[in-house]
């Protein structure tokens, strides 16, 4: 897990780090980041790591954003007297969704704090078993710093699995992004 966290340390950096076009953090243009997720799910997939996540702005209210992690299980004893080992299956997530902003409910001294809601889908791969599908309506928040090209999200979305075994849950996740935009300027 170290390991895994420090590649995406480094790979946050270095994109960072190189900007071949003006950035902004305002409702334009494409960024990359990570995000750290959670859920209250009983399946398969109850480890969310830090993955990579993306956003893309198709107007000034509208956006698309996807998220990929993985995660790679293990074998674990579990305790007591009589020790029994547990399977903890590989998988591979990956999740977008369509966004709509609404930039007028919340006023913020620097920067722009936007509500947000939307549907997407997710796909889980899992190691040696069904993948899953599901859909979901992410609702958040997100903070665009005043100058600086980079934004910070949390949101929460319902989850509909639809693929066996069924069932609802709430998908979370925290993380930031850094934007690169070809026009450099900003819009409200």
């Amino acid at each position: 897990m170290s390991r895994s966290l420090g590649f995406v340390l480094l790979s946050t950096v270095l994109l960072i780090g190189w900007s071949p076009q003006a950035a902004s953090a305002q409702a334009e243009g494409t960024g990359v980041g990570v995000s750290l997720g959670t859920t209250n799910s009983s399946a398969a997939v109850t480890q969310h790591p830090v993955g990579f996540a993306a956003k893309t702005w198709l107007s000034d209210r509208q956006a698309v954003t996807g998220m990929t992690s993985f995660y790679i299980g293990g074998t674990q004893t579990q305790g007591g007297t009589q020790s029994q080992q547990a399977a903890d299956p590989s998988y591979w997530l990956l999740q977008g969704d369509y966004l709509f902003h609404n930039f007028n409910e919340l006023e913020v001294d620097e920067g722009f704090l936007a509500l947000y809601v939307g549907a997407g889908a997710q796909v889980t791969i899992l190691e040696d078993t069904d993948n899953q599908f599901a859909l979901r309506v992410p609702v958040g928040a997100d903070y665009m710093l005043g100058s600086a090209p980079v934004d910070i999200f949390v949101e929460v979305a319902p989850t509909l699995n639809v693929t066996d075994p069924a069932g609802f849950r709430f998908d979370g996740a925290i993380g930031f992004r850094y934007f690169f935009s070809a026009a450099g300027g900003s819009s409200e």
